[in-house]
């Protein structure tokens, strides 16, 4: 979800930085649970340690994004507000996606 929120943000306004980070966050380059560049998912992993609930999904990624301590990264989700996080979520959530368990 943080992809697609970034992404969105990115298609607006196509920043080189946030262009890069999307590029090795990217979650489509194989068919795992994973991205582009490895580490970005471990990093991922070591920061949202758990299940995420759904009405804590918006403040585990502000952690999330906080933790990466990238300009460009923090700039862009700071300009989806909960709101808009918590409508796209639920829109993400009622169709199949990857990751989703069959």
């Amino acid at each position: 979800m943080i992809f697609y929120a970034l992404d969105s943000v990115w298609e607006d306004n196509p920043e080189e930085a946030l262009g890069e980070y999307l590029s090795g966050a990217n979650p489509f380059m194989f068919e795992d649970l994973g991205s582009a560049i490895p580490e970005v998912y471990d990093t991922f992993c070591k920061v949202i340690v758990s299940e995420v609930d759904v009405s804590e999904s918006y403040d585990k990624a502000c952690s999330y994004i906080d933790y990466l301590n990238n300009f460009a990264v923090s700039d862009a989700f700071a300009r989806i507000s909960k709101e808009e996080w918590n409508e796209s979520l639920e829109e993400y959530l009622s169709s199949e996606h990857k990751g989703m368990e069959s």
